[in-house]
């Protein structure tokens, strides 16, 4: 068990004007984004990697020269006592499964290469090719019809699909992809579901990928017979430039015992670091770009990341299993998790779905696809800074926690500022199933589609946090449960600021409007601005903040007109 979980008091809430904080960072954060700027500068360009050792043995320091690239896994499964480092100060040294493609002929606007198998990824200069795809924009997809649970009907008859990707979105949280394997006449089949309960729905969105028609914009390739197939966005040869990708692993560290990796620079790896299974895992000062399935998955007990940079993946960014425990995640830089290319399943920057006691302090999570962070149990979040998440995909949160077996979480998300969510069905923090034993406490939360979501959430205390500039509502109580499950929830001590048509509270029951009173005990929250259309309650509509006063019972609310906000200081860093 985590030895920092306690008793946290209310105070007073205290709102910094969000508006003025632009990417801020912690000091240590900021030092070291300028020195891995300094240290990657050396990967520019493609050079004749370095091979790794064979074999590792317990207790053996692998100290790779610096600015240098090396090529394949490291393999220390099951090792004890291991350090991964880099020697010397001109520059990370790199790992990467990726080889160079060499032997590059002009094919009319595009590039053509021989190579000896189909690769995962590609990368030109420092820079993620994404493959092939129809149509050409991300947030564009076309609209099939379905057919059966492995059928779907497309609008496309001039092209055979059978060996493209099918990439379709079931549900507004989930995207899948599934092999064609057999097209005729706009009606396409798969293989299988890769999730039985979750295939094509009448109108099912979807995109294709992987087949040499598609290959029709500058940075675009595909593979098709034995070769690779590039269009270069400078129009310049990818001679000495390109790296192409196998599914495999940088460092293969699962059932590991006190490994420590320290100054290493990772890129173009289905998965960076695999520690699963571990066992006091450190990862430190270390850099992951261009990951596809993950750029962290971690398992066992007492794991360690301080001043990690996430730069990019397809799908996830740390993912944990679900014995993972005591872990820690401190100082640490995620951007364009899921991000890369055209949209994949993605579950979220840093997702602890079903694991206990994580300590999450410090990071900046900027850009990702679904979730900023996800925890379950005995977990703290705290002083983290959120934006742009949900990019891909609604039904969303930047904090988001769930209790399905309706068991107490201990959870607490405190001091965070969340900001710049997409997505019609997204709310900062999301209490989600059933979540109960949640303090959420002094957080920051602006310019998102919604607040807080309490969905089926009981006995949970948020108090002390600021909302602004919330486009649908700032608190979003939703009971859908075949029985009562929204009870016992204190809302006290928080900042509104009303603007716009957005309420401050919206209501709703599938058992109806007379059981909402019970949702929560409201009390010395403060309400700046205009109260007209205050909340929205299943039942009764739109009210004005007298008629909720008198419907709810809120205790000593405050009414005020807006005025300047003070400004947070910032929490120390840790190493």
């Amino acid at each position: 068990a985590l030895d920092f979980l306690c008793a946290a008091k209310t105070v007073p809430v205290v709102c910094a004007d969000d508006r003025s904080m632009s990417r801020t960072l912690t000091p240590a954060i900021l030092l070291s984004a300028a020195l891995w700027t300094s240290m990657t500068a050396a990967h520019n360009g493609l050079q004749t990697p370095l091979p790794l050792p064979a074999v590792i043995k317990d207790g053996d320091t692998l100290a790779l020269r610096c600015g240098h690239v090396y090529s394949g896994t490291v393999d220390v499964r099951g090792r004890s006592n291991v350090t991964l480092r880099t020697e010397g100060d001109c520059g990370m040294a790199a790992i990467t499964p990726a080889k160079p493609v060499r032997g590059w002929v002009r094919d009319g606007p595009l590039w053509s290469a021989s190579v000896d198998a189909q690769p995962l990824m590609l990368q030109l200069d420092n820079q993620f090719m994404p493959l092939a795809h129809h149509p050409n924009v991300a947030n564009e997809w076309l609209m099939g019809q379905g057919a059966g649970p492995e059928h779907l009907r497309v609008p496309i008859t001039e092209h055979d699909l059978t060996g493209a990707t099918l990439v379709w979105r079931p549900e507004d949280w989930l995207i899948l992809s599934q092999r064609v394997v057999e097209h005729h006449q706009g009606n396409v089949r798969i293989a299988s579901l890769p999730e039985p309960g979750f295939g094509f729905r009448e109108r099912t969105p979807f995109y294709l990928e992987g087949q040499r028609w598609m290959l029709d914009t500058p940075g675009e390739w595909v593979y098709d017979a034995g070769r690779l197939y590039l269009w270069t966005p400078d129009g310049r040869s990818p001679e000495g430039r390109v790296w192409a990708a196998p599914r495999a692993t940088a460092i293969d560290a699962r059932g590991t015992n006190n490994f420590s990796i320290q100054n290493i620079r990772i890129f173009l790896a289905a998965r960076g670091i695999d520690g699963s299974e571990s066992s006091h895992l450190l990862i430190r000062d270390t850099e992951i770009a261009n990951s596809f399935e993950e750029a962290i998955r971690i398992g066992g007990e007492g794991a360690r990341m301080s001043h990690v940079r996430v730069l990019g993946t397809r799908q996830h960014g740390l993912r944990a299993e679900d014995d993972a425990r005591d872990v820690g995640v401190f100082d640490s830089v995620f951007e364009r998790v899921g991000m890369l290319g055209m949209p994949l399943r993605s579950k979220g920057a840093i997702v602890f779905e079903q694991a206990r006691g994580q300590m999450i302090a410090r990071n900046r999570i900027d850009q990702s696809a679904y979730l900023g962070i996800r925890v379950f149990r005995e977990a703290v979040v705290t002083d983290n800074l959120i934006t742009r998440a949900c990019q891909w995909l609604s039904d969303c949160g930047g904090i988001y926690t769930f209790a399905r077996d309706k068991l107490p979480l201990a959870t607490r998300i405190e001091r965070n500022r969340i900001r710049g969510l997409r997505g019609r069905l997204s709310h900062a923090i999301y209490l989600d199933d059933f979540a109960n034993d949640v303090l959420v406490h002094e957080n920051q939360l602006s310019d998102n589609p919604g607040g807080i979501q309490l969905h089926d959430a009981f006995n949970n205390r948020i108090t002390g946090n600021c909302f602004a500039r919330s486009l649908h509502e700032h608190m979003l109580f939703n009971e859908t449960a075949p029985e009562l499950a929204i009870a016992g929830n204190q809302v006290s001590d928080n900042r509104f600021d009303l603007t716009g048509e957005a309420p401050v509270y919206r209501l709703w029951s599938r058992h109806g409007g007379a059981h909402v009173h019970r949702f929560a005990l409201l009390g010395n929250n403060r309400d700046v601005g205009p109260s007209h259309r205050f909340a929205q309650v299943e039942g009764s509509g739109v009210i004005d903040a007298q008629t909720w006063r008198a419907r709810m019972g809120e205790i000593e609310p405050v009414f005020s007109v807006p005025g300047p906000l003070p400004k947070l200081g910032r929490q120390p860093a840790q190493k």
